[in-house]
């Protein structure tokens, strides 16, 4: 390996000296020059940096708050709005308790606790952030099995005749099956698309 020896320059006077001197402390300038300029505009870049979060954790903040959580829970709905869904016997009777509990016409941004990040990934609200919820098992899991539970409850024999109770009942154990459950998640997340445009 070859060293590099330091070239000096031989200066004959004193005026090229000066002129060295002279020419070294102007480049030196330059360089101060630059480096002051080139920390100005970090400092703004890490100021615009700076606002750019606080004005997103508080768009973030004030628009979903006030969600309802998408968890496992005991529904409290009036047995007349549930007499209404029971009606239907199909996909429109999870739709319409879906809007009841969870909609929140209030809320600009978000009217349910689930969104759509992506053609099969979504994000459910719940210990007030968003969660990740790919193809969404979660929130369709956690969606019928509420409504499920909500439709067993009220369905008794004291509050229908036995048609309509072994009918309510078929209907209600095909919300275990997975496949209708997918069908009404299909349903659901057109609901939600529609709502939060």
């Amino acid at each position: 390996m070859e060293t590099i020896k330091p070239k000096f320059i031989k200066v004959n006077n004193n005026t090229n000296y000066n002129n060295f001197l002279e020419e070294i402390i102007s480049i030196s300038s330059k360089i101060y020059d630059s480096q002051k300029e080139i920390l100005t505009k970090l400092d703004t870049f890490e100021k615009r940096i700076i606002d750019l979060e606080k004005s997103m954790k508080c768009y973030g903040n004030e628009n979903i708050e006030d969600l309802k959580e998408l968890k496992y829970e005991e529904l409290d709905i009036d047995k007349s709005e549930v007499d209404k869904a029971l009606l239907y016997l199909d996909y429109r009777s999870i739709v319409y308790i879906f809007r009841l509990i969870y909609k929140n016409k209030s809320n600009s941004s978000y009217v349910y606790p689930l969104r759509i990040t992506g053609k099969r990934s979504y994000e459910y609200y719940h210990n007030n952030k968003w969660n990740p919820d790919l193809y969404g098992h979660h929130s369709m899991n956690v969606i019928c099995k509420n409504i499920q539970d909500l439709f067993l409850s009220i369905n008794t024999m004291e509050n229908y005749n036995i048609e309509k109770f072994m009918a309510n009942q078929a209907f209600i154990f095909k919300l275990s099956n997975d496949k209708y459950k997918k069908d009404i998640f299909k349903n659901i997340i057109e609901e939600v698309r529609i709502n939060n445009i």
